[in-house]
């Protein structure tokens, strides 16, 4: 009150806009305000004060103590006093007899004297004192309730708490003040009524509860909780109030009834007959454990719980009993823990004061009796349908042959095609379904499990009434009375047909290849057998053929195994069209195959295969844009009249073989004793060149060509040398066997070039003059694919000129199959300037197209020609004609073999480029060819001539 600020100015204001007179304001507020001087004279008066003090008077310029002498000593004196004297604002409540009424007044210094603003507060007095009436009211409510009341905040500080919460714990207030709320409850019911009161604080919900508050000594009490939450201006939770209510003796109480209940009940429950209790209304109120173990039918009907088919048969029942009092017996079905059981049910009424109010039942379990006939009964039919849908067939039979049956199941129709009747009835016997041929075996196997009195199983073929063949399994056994005899053969017949041909697909992918349906190895040696124990019947000879393919390994490296593949299968099919009937072609893995001629009747009949073979084999094969040689290499034996012993054929049959391809392969062979002593050298030749090629023993020696012109050295051919394991160096011809198989071929062939490039980079880098380097290359290095690019690789990388490297071929790698690799090769290798010589030219079967086809720089005149110039002259005429040939072709012509001076007098006049032979110079070591070219007298050369 009396606060005056800008905001209390009244809307508008004078005429110049400056705001009115504060007097005026001060006089128009509500409040009462008045003014003094230092004589405590009035020096204003508001309008309130005026009408509720001054009781209508004009009192400026009155002392306060002349106008109101009942002031003079009371608390406004005082303090108008203090507030003049001591320039302070003085604040305070006072009572004005007068007037009846109390103040609430400001003295405020103002200048020299005091303002004083003052409003009546009779009323607020009144509410302040009607509120405390209340809380006087309230407090003798909580001090003296029969309930235990605590008001706490949320950090469990005690705000308020009744003597009889107090009393309920058994502690004083300071002791529960020093305490939470989970330190005096239960430590079982703290478990869960802490997080209930943090879940419902948070929701801010109140909730009730039971639980148990522990008391000094141990002890506990059982009280009815209600808490509630208080709220702040702001709807915060501030506090909880807890009212608890002691219910201890009740809670006993329930406990000492609960056990006497649990004690019954447990009577109740041992009881194996269901009892159960209904009321009036027919609702459960007790029931053994037989009924439900869960008690969930308790304060349930029947209709709550069965369908009306039962529900009702149920309260008919009770009627007589509820209404009448008569006790009944009735059989009826009732559900138990989910399962229908037969009961025989008796009933009485419950009395209670003379009363019916409701009625016991007590119902014996017949549904064991009951059900074991039901059960009996459904067992039988069960077995019946699983008989007549079993897979297969059930029987019992007669234990004498044919086995007339006596029973058989519905399956036998689906099995063997006749109807189970036919059976039945004998117009069809079991006998007559087993396929002719097994039926003996089967006689036996049922025969010998009777007399040993134990079970059979058997694995035969019937005959189905469609003429079908399948294969089952019969499992059985014999009933035997008690004298021992058997009266009756029972068992189990299953269709294995699906597993017998599985079974024959595994047993053929076992025997056979996969790529050509060919019978494998295994198989070939398995018929191989056999076949001779037939022969040794018969008197008649077996032929044994091996086979190998001359050209897989090549179209493997070149072409690429689909290629192969597909050339294994052609020859494979070709195979078999040349073959006679009933004779065995294998395949017994890459390129190999074997073929058994039994019932052979002389060499005659087996050449007539082989001629068969090697004709079907004659035609290339169209591959793409390729053309796929599929020609054989064969050997042959005959038993036993090359050898008693099996092994002993096979080892022969490959000697042919072997012979078959060191003769010139597409051709076969057949064994002769010969065979085994070449085979002996071969194999002896093989094993110095393994040696002479894993010891890097293959090293080249060098032999002169000479300008026969000049006299000057031209170059050198590179002549093949091995090396033993004494170390003694040695002819190729030690090793002839090796230059037949590609593999040695291509080793050796490797190895002289690694000397050939390494003593050319070499004597370049001494500065030797040796004019070109000459090589022979086989034409299984050309088959191995790369020949040309891996050469110009080596020559690159050893930084020589192709024009220091000649290269040397037979003439028959341009006419056999697989010429347009080599072809190709050379090409390559003409085109970088590799010069291509043709060695032995004359003895082959080159011809002038060819010359013409393929890029030959050099024409190489067998040394036959020039040995036979002194004895034959038609042999100078043909060496004329081929020097004149080289010429007209611009090829370099070298004549081979020049051993005497009348020879190189008669080429140089013949026009030939080049000679070479034992007149110029020997094979020479690689280490002394240096000194050999710096020895060298052209002059005294040419001058022997």
């Amino acid at each position: 009150m009396g606060v005056v600020s800008t905001s209390s100015w009244p809307e508008g204001g004078s005429d110049q806009g400056f705001p009115p007179d504060p007097m005026s304001l001060l006089g128009g507020i509500s409040d009462c305000i008045y003014c003094l001087d230092a004589q405590w004279r009035f020096t204003f008066l508001s309008n309130r004060a005026v009408a509720e003090i001054a009781g209508g008077r004009r009192l400026i310029g009155v002392s306060i103590w002349n106008a109101f002498p009942d002031t003079v000593g009371s608390l406004f004196e005082i303090h108008y006093r203090r507030a003049m004297n001591e320039k302070s604002r003085q604040v305070f409540e006072a009572f004005y007899p007068p007037l009846s009424a109390w103040y609430e007044v400001h003295a405020v210094p103002s200048g020299t004297g005091i303002a004083v603003f003052f409003r009546n507060v009779n009323d607020r007095r009144a509410a302040s004192e009607a509120l405390r009436a209340r809380e006087r009211q309230l407090e003798t409510v909580f001090s003296q309730s029969m309930v235990g009341i605590l008001h706490h905040d949320l950090k469990n500080q005690v705000l308020m708490i009744n003597q009889r919460f107090c009393d309920i714990l058994g502690r004083s207030r300071e002791e529960i003040e020093g305490l939470s709320i989970q330190e005096f409850t239960h430590p079982e019911d703290a478990q869960w009524n802490m997080p209930l009161f943090v879940q419902r604080l948070q929701l801010g919900e109140p909730f009730q509860i039971e639980k148990r508050y522990l008391r000094p000594g141990g002890s506990w009490i059982w009280c009815a909780v209600n808490v509630s939450f208080v709220r702040d201006d702001t709807g915060e939770v501030a506090s909880v109030i807890v009212i608890a209510q002691d219910i201890h003796e009740r809670k006993v109480a329930e406990e000492r009834t609960r056990k006497t209940q649990d004690l019954l009940q447990a009577v109740m429950d041992s009881v194996e007959d269901v009892i159960f209790v209904k009321d009036m209304h027919g609702r459960f109120v007790f029931v053994n454990k037989q009924v439900a173990g869960d008690r969930s039918l308790l304060g349930k009907r029947v209709q709550d719980l069965y369908p009306p088919e039962l529900a009702d048969g149920y309260i008919k029942a009770d009627q007589p009993v509820l209404s009448k009092g008569e006790v009944t017996r009735v059989e009826e079905t009732i559900p138990i823990k989910g399962a229908a059981r037969q009961f025989q049910t008796v009933k009485v009424p419950w009395w209670q004061d003379n009363q019916i109010v409701g009625l016991i039942g007590v119902s014996r379990d017949m549904t064991e009796q009951l059900q074991a006939a039901r059960e009996l009964r459904e067992s039988r039919r069960k077995l019946a349908t699983l008989i007549d849908n079993l897979p297969g067939l059930v029987y019992a039979a007669d234990p004498d042959l044919p086995w007339p049956i006596t029973f058989i199941s519905e399956g036998a129709a689906e099995l063997t095609g006749y109807p189970a009747d036919d059976f039945a009835s004998h117009r069809v016997n079991w006998a007559d379904v087993v396929y002719p041929e097994d039926l003996a075996e089967l006689e036996e196997a049922v025969s010998q499990a009777r007399q040993d009195q134990r079970p059979f199983s058997a694995v035969y073929r019937i005959i189905t009434a469609s003429n079908e063949i399948r294969w089952v399994l019969d499992r059985g056994q014999f009933t035997y009375a008690e004298s021992g005899e058997a009266v009756s053969l029972d068992g189990f017949v299953g269709d294995i047909t699906k597993q017998k041909q599985a079974e024959e697909r595994i047993r053929w992918a076992a025997q056979h290849d996969p790529l050509t349906q060919l019978p494998n190895r295994a198989l070939f040696n398995e018929r191989l057998e056999a076949a001779v124990k037939t022969s040794l019947g018969t008197g008649c000879s077996l032929g044994l053929l091996f086979v190998d393919m001359d050209h897989l390994k090549q179209v493997n490296d070149t072409i690429g195994h689909d290629a192969g593949d597909c050339l294994i299968q052609e020859v494979a099919n070709r195979l078999r069209k040349s073959v006679r009937d009933g004779d065995m072609v294998s395949r017994n893995g890459g390129d190999e195959f074997a073929i058994l001629l039994p019932g052979l009747n002389g060499e005659a009949e087996l050449n007539a295969v082989t001629e068969s073979i090697l004709k079907h084999l004659e035609e290339l094969l169209i591959y793409g844009s390729r053309m796929l040689d599929c020609r054989v290499s064969i050997g042959a034996s005959i038993w036993p009249k090359q050898g008693s012993k099996l092994s002993e054929v096979m080892k022969q049959a490959d000697m042919a073989l072997q012979a078959a391809k060191a003769s010139g392969r597409g051709t076969a062979r057949l064994f002769d004793p010969t065979m085994r002593l070449e085979a002996q050298r071969r194999a002896v030749m093989l094993n110095r060149a393994r040696h002479a090629i894993d010891k890097r023993h293959i090293e080249p020696f060098y032999q002169p060509k000479v300008d026969l012109s000049t006299g000057e050295l031209a170059g050198f051919e590179a002549l093949l040398r091995w090396r033993d394991r004494l170390g003694n160096m040695k002819s190729p011809a030690d090793i002839g066997a090796a230059f037949e198989d590609a593999r040695f071929a291509i080793a050796m062939g490797q190895q002289i070039q690694d000397c050939v490039v390494e003593d050319t980079r070499k004597w370049l880098d001494y500065g030797i003059e040796f004019g070109h380097m000459a090589f022979n290359a086989s034409a299984a290095e050309f088959g191995s694919g790369g020949f040309a690019e891996d050469l110009l690789e080596r020559l690159r990388s050893a930084g020589i000129p192709t024009r220091c490297i000649e290269v040397e071929v037979v003439e028959t790698v341009f006419v056999g199959r697989g010429a347009e690799y080599v072809e190709e090769a050379l090409r390559t290798l003409h085109k970088e300037g590799v010069r291509i010589a043709l060695d032995d030219f004359g003895t082959g079967y080159a011809s002038l197209l060819h010359l013409k086809q393929f890029p030959v720089d050099v024409i190489k005149v067998d040394q036959s020609f020039v040995w036979g110039l002194a004895r034959k002259p038609e042999d100078a005429a043909i060496l004329s004609a081929v020097l004149a040939l080289g010429r007209s072709l611009g090829m370099t012509t070298v004549a081979e073999g020049v051993e005497t001076l009348d020879q190189a007098a008669f080429l140089r006049a013949a026009g030939c480029d080049l000679g070479q032979g034992y007149l110029f110079g020997k094979p020479t070591s690689r280490g002394l060819i240096p000194e050999l070219i710096r020895s060298w007298d052209a002059e005294q050369q040419r001058r022997g001539w």
